[in-house]
């Protein structure tokens, strides 16, 4: 959904700098974000190696972006703040006293940006060596982002030229660009992101499907799990699961009509759940797998113990951490709604688990290597 959501964001943003009128309405970033999600679904349909193509594209698309930005931007930036203010200026607009607290705060987009990667490992479900691939997937996916992320940050803080300015804005992404570079370039870029967002949004929209598609493979999606795992078209793809995610996510923006506040606990809630599903196989497995645990053909030897702790240390306060309302005083607006959104879904799995899921799961099916095998 956020990803959806932000890419309905950039586009307006585009649109805005070569009009006069501003867009600024949720009826329009709705309606981006529902036609988002159709195409996206009808890129997932065509199967994994257009899939496969869109992330080779998408590889040097992303690459070359990113070159062109974090040059162009400070090069051409009218003036360019000091070294010392890029790496050392620290700006506590919270209303907090506590500058450890908000600097924790400030790491909800950060924790946004780093979510997601273990999407090639879903998408590497129905390949060959899924066991080996996936998490080469995830660790390439994962150094890469870092990498990237790192760079982008310090051009962009290098480009910035009134930081009150981008704080008032309503798509502070396009103001900056058009402040450091001009129109021309602004929507230049803001298209750079529009088709790296959109690719992203295949690959989310795939691979929610195919995580879908494992749990009705193995008895842990009801009702009627024969139903939703049946293929679709010469692709073999789940077309009824990507019907069902796409559905649910335009169902679920609509309250987004009666508050804004509503998205922004969505975006919370999302990094919070996903960084709390990434920390649950690591606590069943420090629980009750500690020392006997059956090692794939990739593991971490000696250090996966470690890591493991260190992980589920760091979720447990990350989870915390984004739960805290990111200003103060805090009222019904300013409020973080994402620890209520969460207890809801923490009712919601426990009741489908003991309802219904515990008596149906059969749990992980074999790879396809393993089944030739």
């Amino acid at each position: 959904m956020t990803v959806a959501y932000s890419l309905g964001d950039f586009t307006i943003a585009a649109i805005n700098i070569l009009r006069e009128e501003e867009i600024d309405n949720q009826g329009a970033n709705v309606g981006l974000f529902i036609a988002f999600l159709i195409a996206s679904l009808i890129c997932s349909y065509f199967g994994l190696k257009f899939n496969a193509f869109m992330n080779k594209f998408i590889v040097f698309w992303a690459a070359i972006g990113t070159i062109i930005i974090v040059v162009a931007m400070p090069v051409m930036a009218p003036t360019n703040p000091s070294a010392k203010w890029v790496f050392t200026e620290f700006q506590n607009t919270t209303g907090y006293s506590n500058s450890a607290l908000t600097f924790f705060l400030g790491m909800l987009q950060a924790g946004w940006s780093l979510i997601g990667y273990e999407n090639g490992a879903q998408i590497a479900e129905g390949t060959k060596d899924a066991d080996i691939s996936g998490p080469r997937g995830i660790i390439i996916s994962i150094i890469g982002a870092v990498a990237q992320g790192i760079i982008l940050s310090v051009a962009t803080l290098f480009s910035i030229q009134d930081i009150d300015e981008l704080l008032s804005s309503s798509f502070p992404l396009s103001t900056l660009f058009v402040r450091a570079t001009n129109e021309s370039l602004a929507v230049f870029f803001m298209v750079i992101l529009i088709v790296t967002q959109f690719v992203t949004l295949c690959n989310v929209v795939y691979a929610a499907s195919q995580m879908t598609w494992s749990m009705a493979r193995d008895g842990a999606l009801l009702p009627h799990a024969q139903f939703w795992y049946a293929l679709h078209g010469k692709h073999k793809v789940p077309l009824r699961i990507m019907l069902m995610i796409v559905g649910i996510a335009i169902i679920v923006i609509m309250p987004s009509f009666a508050t804004p506040v509503y998205f922004s606990a969505i975006m919370s809630t999302a990094v919070v759940s996903i960084n709390a599903t990434y920390g649950l196989p690591f606590v069943c497995r420090l629980i009750w797998k500690r020392h006997d645990m059956p090692k794939g053909r990739f593991n971490l030897g000696r250090f996966s113990l470690p890591i493991n702790i260190i992980s589920v240390a760091w979720i447990l306060f990350f989870s915390v951490i984004l739960c805290i309302p990111s200003v103060n005083p805090v009222d019904a607006v300013t409020m973080n709604w994402a620890s209520l959104m969460i207890g809801a879904i923490v009712i919601f799995s426990l009741a489908f688990w003991f309802l219904g899921g515990r008596k149906t799961y059969k749990g992980p099916m074999q790879t396809l290597a393993e089944t030739k095998e």
